[in-house]
């Protein structure tokens, strides 16, 4: 057990900083003027002529390697939706899975860079800020005495989960504001 977790931290420990090793080994010094905005990717591909098609197919197999687990766990997810018989080969669920995000890019190229906007602003503030604090501020308030109680690992009781709460909706409220408020296009 332990080698397996040894070895799956070390491998991609290893390949992250083989990774970093290269990327700042491969660009040149180019100054740090706050003027001159610098992509570093395209700083590497152009570095050199054998680098350049490494880190092209490096991030195609990164892209990939997301894009074929995220397909095939939405397919089964949408085969158990729909009811198929499980072991049954039918395109339905990737027709289902892999279509609408095709027609949306279509319609709007621009769609991914809203959409990660969108979630990190919103979906990341209630995931990992208001979920965390309402569930604690639920745990803490319920009286149920078969569950044994857990000492409390945020300190300062409902004061600290009320300003957890309230600073992440001031965020998201202050969001809202810039993106649909008045003077907003």
């Amino acid at each position: 057990m332990w080698t397996s977790i040894v070895l799956g931290t070390a491998i991609p420990l290893v390949l992250f900083l083989v990774w970093n090793a290269v990327i700042l080994g491969s660009i040149t010094n180019i100054g740090t003027g706050a003027d001159k905005i610098i992509d570093p990717i395209e700083q590497l591909r152009s570095s050199n002529g054998v680098i350049g098609p490494i880190v092209e197919v490096f991030s195609l197999f990164a892209i990939a390697t997301s894009y074929i687990g995220f397909v095939l766990g939405l397919a089964d997810f949408l085969a158990d939706l729909v009811k198929l018989p499980a072991g049954q080969s039918s395109p339905l669920p990737y027709l289902l899975t892999l279509v609408p995000p095709l027609v949306l890019s279509l319609l709007d190229p621009e769609i991914f860079f809203k959409a990660l906007d969108f979630a990190g602003t919103y979906g990341v503030l209630v995931l990992f800020g208001i979920l965390p604090a309402a569930m604690s501020w639920s745990d803490r308030s319920s009286s149920s005495e078969q569950s044994p109680r857990l000492p409390y690992l945020v300190p300062g009781g409902k004061l600290t989960l009320s300003l957890i709460i309230g600073g992440a909706g001031c965020v998201i409220l202050s969001e809202l504001l810039e993106n649909f408020g008045p003077g907003h296009p």
